[in-house]
């Protein structure tokens, strides 16, 4: 029996941004480097209510420059989302994300789901190759557009 080679990517389909934070009082402090904003703020403010803040009170004067604070989020980079993607199903939808190997493992749990396609036709759907193949439909996280239950 002749059977086609699945085409199955994880392909870099997106950016997100990385987050650190830095202290003028604690140059040995680097914040958590991380992708998700909320944490990121909530560890500049940590860190921050350690130290008294210097312009508490300040009156800013026009032309002057404005007073910095000691601790402080920045931008330190970008880091690529991945997605897994497959010729043959267009209406797949991969789970995505930033580890590689992780999305990785998610594109051979799809490919799973083809080999236990190929062998349910291959034994003229027999109950347990059926059942392996449904067993392998609900351990690949992702999803096709034309069983989306909600909108």
């Amino acid at each position: 029996m002749a059977t086609a080679t699945t085409t199955i990517h994880v392909r870099a389909v997106a950016a997100t941004t990385l987050y650190g934070a830095i202290c003028d009082q604690c140059p040995s402090w680097t914040g958590q480097v991380t992708d998700d904003l909320d944490a990121h703020m909530w560890d500049v403010r940590m860190h921050a209510a350690k130290h008294p803040d210097p312009n508490a009170g300040a009156q800013w004067t026009p032309g002057s420059v404005a007073p910095r604070p000691v601790t402080r989020g920045q931008e330190v980079g970008e880091v690529p989302v991945y997605r897994v993607i497959c010729d043959e199903c267009p209406g797949y939808e991969g789970v995505g994300g930033t580890d590689h190997d992780r999305v990785t493992a998610y594109a051979e749990l799809h490919q799973n789901v083809h080999t236990a396609y190929q062998r349910m036709r291959a034994e003229f759907f027999a109950t347990q190759a059926i059942a392996a193949h449904r067993a392998a439909v609900q351990a690949d996280p992702g999803r096709w557009a034309h069983l989306r239950t909600s909108w």
